[in-house]
C-alpha cells in the first residue's frame, strides 16, 4: 500500500525535492551527441531505469519521466513519430519500476522546438494537438502529476497546460527558462515571472516557476521575485552554473556544495519546490536532501 499523500497536500507541508539531469547521466552512460534521449527508453531502459533508481536512493521525491522531446511533433525530427506512445508509455513503466512507494512519479513535457507566427507557422491547435496526444500516453501510464518544463515562449507552455487540463486532472507544474537582463529577468520572448504566473495559474497550472538556462546563484537572486509574483506553489530547478564547452561537449563544473548551499537560500525565499536542471547528477540531489533536512525544509507541518 502506498504511504504517499496527495503531492498538493505534501507542498503544503514542507519542501519538496526533484531529481535532477537526466541528460547529464546519459552522457555519461555513453549517449553520443545527436542521439535522441527519449528513445533510450525502448533501446537502453536498463541505463534510464538506472538513473531513476540513483535519484531516488539520493532522496528524490520526484521522478520525472525521460520524455522532455516526447511529442510527435519533437519526435518527427529524429523521424521518431510513429514511436511516440511506446515511448512515452514505456518512460512511465521505468520510472514507476524504480519510484519507492513514497515518491511520485512526473510525466515530463517539453517544448516542440516550433515557433507560433510571426516567427514561424506553427499553429496554436497543432501545438495544442500534440501536447494533448503526449500527455494521453503520460496520464493512461499512470503518472502522477505533469511537469511542463524548460518553455521559453509563454503562448506555447499556455497551450501545453491547456492540452493537459483537457485529458487529467492531476497536478500540473509549469516552469519557464528566464534570462538575467540589466532590467532584471526575462523569458526569450520578454515575458516577466509576474506576466507568466499569472496566465499559468489562469489556464490550469497548480505550480508555477522556472528550471534550466540559470545557475543556481542566479536562481537564488531570482527565487525572492517569483514568491512576490505567485501566490501559489513555486518551483525552481537550475543548471549546475554556465556550461563550458571541452572537446565539442558542453561541461557543468560547479560543485554538488555550493549548488546545495544555493538551493538552501532558495528554500529561504518561500519557495515550495527544488531540484536540479542541466549538468546536475544524484550526488548533487543527495548533498540538497541532507541540507534541506539540516535546516529543517524537510519537516512536515501539521
Amino acid at each position: 500500500m502506498s504511504s504517499r499523500i496527495p503531492f498538493l497536500e505534501l507542498l503544503k507541508r514542507r519542501v519538496v525535492l526533484f531529481d535532477g539531469a537526466m541528460g547529464t547521466s546519459l552522457i555519461a552512460g555513453g549517449m553520443s551527441a545527436g542521439e535522441c534521449p527519449d528513445e533510450w527508453n525502448i533501446s537502453r531502459g536498463d541505463v534510464i531505469a538506472g538513473v531513476h533508481r540513483a535519484y531516488a536512493q539520493a532522496g528524490a521525491d520526484v521522478l520525472q519521466t525521460n520524455t522532455l522531446g516526447g511529442t510527435v511533433m519533437k519526435l518527427k525530427a529524429a523521424g521518431l513519430a510513429d514511436r511516440a506512445e511506446p515511448i512515452n508509455t514505456q518512460a512511465v513503466r521505468l520510472a514507476r519500476q524504480a519510484c519507492p512507494d513514497h515518491c511520485y512519479v512526473a510525466g515530463d513535457i517539453g517544448p516542440t522546438g516550433q515557433f507560433l507566427p510571426p516567427v514561424g507557422t506553427c499553429t496554436p491547435e497543432q501545438l495544442r494537438d500534440t501536447f494533448r496526444e503526449q500527455a494521453v500516453s503520460l496520464s493512461g501510464e499512470g503518472v502522477d502529476l505533469f511537469v511542463i518544463e524548460t518553455f521559453y515562449d509563454l503562448q506555447e507552455i499556455l497551450l501545453a497546460v491547456e492540452a493537459v487540463r483537457s485529458v487529467s486532472d492531476r497536478p500540473v507544474l509549469a516552469t519557464l527558462s528566464f534570462e538575467k537582463k540589466p532590467r532584471g529577468f526575462f523569458t526569450l520572448m520578454g515575458n516577466t515571472p509576474q506576466d507568466c504566473a499569472q496566465k499559468l495559474v489562469a489556464a490550469g497550472a497548480d505550480v508555477v516557476g522556472t528550471n534550466c538556462n540559470l545557475g543556481s546563484a542566479e536562481m537564488a537572486e531570482f527565487a525572492p521575485l517569483w514568491r512576490q509574483a505567485a501566490d501559489g506553489p513555486i518551483l525552481i530547478q537550475p543548471n549546475a552554473g554556465q556550461p563550458r564547452v571541452v572537446d565539442g561537449q558542453l561541461i557543468y563544473h560547479q560543485k554538488p556544495e555550493a549548488f546545495a548551499e544555493d538551493i538552501v537560500t532558495i528554500a529561504r525565499s518561500g519557495i515550495d519546490a527544488v531540484g536540479g536542471c542541466c549538468g546536475t547528477t544524484p550526488e548533487f540531489i543527495r548533498l540538497i536532501r541532507r541540507r534541506l533536512t539540516e535546516e529543517g525544509f524537510m519537516e512536515e507541518k501539521d
